[in-house]
């Protein structure tokens, strides 16, 4: 907290922008005075509890129990996370730090609930290590110009299916090179950016981190390759399914556990791919729930049209081995790579497009 507010003194900043996450798990936030920034680093600050009750279009939930209209949609209380302030290079010496609701409203934050599952894990001597894979379709032409159609049609970047096409990524590079740029300065390295299969389809794969650390840098990282996209007249999307000519859009999660001693809880030589007994049931564990996770991982009308055969896209709750065709991919490696990639998962979107005719 010290050295963040050592920051604000050297830069002579006048507002700071802070956010977090609502309960589609999309980024809002806002410009903060100073003196408000400061006092909240001590005692926190209220934010509007509507952003749990209404969904990414604004339109009011009328089921909510802990908020709602007749709660009047009072203040949440929001605590901020002076270690997750990061560069906003797109916004000359504007720095970004997120903060976490606590209080009445607590259980409903996502990034709470990560919290108190890492602390549960940690309680049983496992550090959750996880690494974020998006795939998005990159329109180039700007949100104006897709409105004034409806978003009908997009112009993809690039044409044809073309997965890690060095043509296309070669040609493209003011905005490759963008994002890449963003993302090192912002502290949410990138360890691969590629072409998809299909026209301006494209995945990053975020660095693998502590748990709550690489969350924070998933979300931050949907949000501001939006911001770069736009600023260079074009758009993101990260609809499940933006059009039913062409491959889904997912969002996988790369998954492993250490133990207290920091090696690996997934990795165990001798074993047939070197799967523990933990990695095991962990896959058994994700396996059974499935079904409870597809609130989580398919929230949407739009993701179910992602989940057909032949797509690439997981339809049942099998697991294997280095295979890419099931929802449970179990990846052999090194003590270091061992891990499990969770592949049902999908970018869950910041905007709603109209389905083609």
């Amino acid at each position: 907290m010290a050295d963040l507010k050592t920051l604000i003194e050297q830069r002579q900043l006048r507002q700071i922008k802070v956010g977090l996450v609502d309960i589609d798990g999309v980024m809002c936030g806002k410009y903060m005075s100073r003196d408000k920034f400061l006092s909240s680093l001590e005692g926190g600050f209220g934010f509007c509890d509507v952003v749990f009750g209404w969904d990414v279009g604004d339109k009011l939930y009328d089921n909510t129990l802990l908020t709602g209209w007749g709660r009047g949609y009072g203040d949440a209380q929001i605590r901020l996370i002076p270690e997750s302030c990061r560069e906003l290079p797109l916004e000359d010496n504007m720095i970004f730090v997120q903060g976490e609701v606590v209080g009445r409203l607590e259980g409903l934050c996502p990034r709470g609930v990560l919290r108190r599952v890492v602390e549960r894990a940690r309680a049983m001597g496992f550090e959750p290590m996880a690494g974020f894979e998006y795939e998005f379709l990159v329109t180039d032409e700007s949100n104006a110009a897709l409105q004034d159609k409806l978003y009908q049609n997009p112009k993809p970047l690039g044409s044809g299916a073309f997965g890690y096409s060095v043509l296309r990524n070669s040609v493209n590079t003011d905005f490759y090179r963008g994002l890449l740029d963003l993302c090192e300065q912002m502290n949410m390295p990138v360890e691969g950016f590629h072409e998809e299969t299909g026209p301006g389809a494209l995945e990053a794969a975020l660095t693998v981190d502590k748990a709550l650390t690489a969350a924070d840098n998933a979300v931050c990282f949907k949000t501001f390759s939006k911001v770069l996209a736009e600023k260079q007249g074009r758009m993101i999307c990260y609809m499940a399914k933006w059009n039913e000519e062409h491959s889904g859009q997912g969002g996988h999660i790369h998954i492993s556990l250490k133990n207290r001693d920091g090696h690996s809880a997934f990795h165990q030589s001798g074993r047939d791919h070197n799967i523990s007994d933990t990695m095991r049931h962990f896959i058994g564990g994700i396996q059974k729930l499935m079904p409870q996770f597809m609130s989580l991982a398919a929230p949407t009308i739009n993701s179910f049209r992602r989940l057909v055969p032949g797509y690439w896209a997981p339809t049942s709750a099998l697991w294997g081995v280095d295979n890419r065709t099931v929802a449970i991919r179990a990846i052999p490696g090194s003590s270091k790579s061992q891990r499990v990639e969770y592949r049902l998962p999908v970018p869950i979107p910041t905007l709603i497009w109209r389905w083609p005719a």
